[in-house]
């Protein structure tokens, strides 16, 4: 009873933690897509860029964005905590998710044989969705199953947390055929590691908001009355990132720095060399109109 009454107490100051933490890793996620979307912009190029790995961005936000909104609505859908931060940061990831794959569209190389996606996404995506469409036709249109959290049900599972697993699953493989990539070029020039610190810092402060949640609803309940839960679609996603995190850093900073540097100095050599072609150009030009001119 002491343990318990002391926890009240202090509510007041784990409900302002996270939401310190939620804000801090709302910032730092949301920034993180910033990273790519300039650097596609500043090179007018998507070269290095896996277009699987977008693929996977824009359907797991879209069921992200789905298992937020939902679960913030209805606390009794089995999803756990779901907090205003985690709404407008699944929303603003799908909008700028958006934003990449125009910029695809827009600088689509046909010559680059790696700007392509595989089979393999195609398949997975496809499965994902026809399952996700099975569930909700199973539980909206036919209503052979009440998706809401029971007491007489140990495990919950519906069209909402079959979505926040979705998500989980994905995050889980889309950074492989970045990483794979970043491995058979040996470098990581096309990939913002700014994305990567920032990816990090928010995926630790996601992790901290979710255990301070989880500590909080050990003593709060559903608008059912029912115990809440760890959100662990939430839970899993931060770990995740945070795992691939640390090996894309390790990839930037120890086994192809000096590549990465190589590869730099060649591009800025091209781009000089290409200037002073333009400049040898223009003063040709020049000197065509002046002795017309002169002529004339």
């Amino acid at each position: 009873m002491d343990a318990l009454r002391i926890l009240e107490e202090d509510n007041d100051a784990l409900f302002y933690l996270s939401v310190i933490f939620g804000w801090i890793y709302f910032v730092a996620w949301s920034i993180s897509f910033y990273g790519q979307v300039i650097e596609n912009h500043r090179r007018e190029s998507v070269s290095g860029l896996n277009f699987d790995f977008e693929i996977y961005n824009l359907v797991g936000f879209t069921t992200y964005t789905i298992y937020n909104i939902r679960g913030y609505i209805d606390d009794n859908l089995g999803t756990g905590t779901v907090q205003i931060q985690d709404i407008i940061f699944s929303c603003h990831a799908l909008l700028l998710t958006i934003v990449t794959i125009i910029q695809i569209l827009h600088y689509f190389d046909p010559k680059d044989k790696l700007q392509t996606i595989s089979n393999v996404t195609i398949t997975i995506i496809l499965v994902m969705i026809w399952g996700a469409i099975l569930l909700v036709i199973v539980e909206s249109g036919l209503e052979y199953y009440d998706p809401h959290v029971k007491e007489d049900r140990k495990y919950i599972f519906n069209s909402l947390v079959y979505m926040g697993w979705c998500k989980v699953f994905i995050s889980l493989i889309k950074y492989i055929p970045q990483v794979i990539s970043n491995y058979q070029r040996k470098s990581t020039i096309g990939w913002n590691i700014h994305n990567i610190l920032l990816d990090f810092t928010g995926g630790a402060f996601s992790f901290g908001q979710n255990i301070v949640d989880s500590f909080r609803d050990e003593f709060s309940v559903t608008s059912d009355g029912q115990p809440k839960g760890l959100n662990i679609a939430k839970f899993a996603l931060s770990f995740i990132s945070m795992f691939f995190d640390i090996i894309f850093m390790t990839q930037h900073y120890i086994l192809y720095k000096d590549s990465n540097t190589d590869i730099e100095e060649r591009q800025k050599e091209k781009r000089s060399q290409f200037q002073k072609d333009q400049d040898k150009v223009s003063k040709l030009m020049e000197s065509s109109h002046e002795s017309r001119d002169t002529e004339n």
